[in-house]
């Protein structure tokens, strides 16, 4: 199946684009989906823990079911002073 990520903020950067599609076997979940990123992103694997995962407008579980065609976004941590 495939499924598209939306890269925001700093996630971008780690993942060199502003968004990334990715092949992932059926029954795969958000984190088998940041697990695929890892592998492929050096920057994103440093941080793959930090991040949360929204699928429409709702913060989803790494446990989560994807399916084909879902389009999920990654939320960088935010800080400010």
């Amino acid at each position: 199946m495939k499924i598209v990520i939306e890269c925001y903020g700093a996630s971008a950067r780690w993942c060199g684009s502003d968004a990334v599609t990715l092949e992932l076997p059926a029954g795969a979940t958000g984190s088998d989906a940041l697990d695929a990123l890892a592998e492929r992103y050096p920057d994103f694997s440093a941080r793959r823990d930090s991040v949360a995962i929204a699928s429409g407008d709702a913060i989803t579980p790494p446990t989560a079911p994807l399916f084909d065609g879902d389009v999920i976004a990654l939320i960088p941590p935010v800080s400010a002073g």
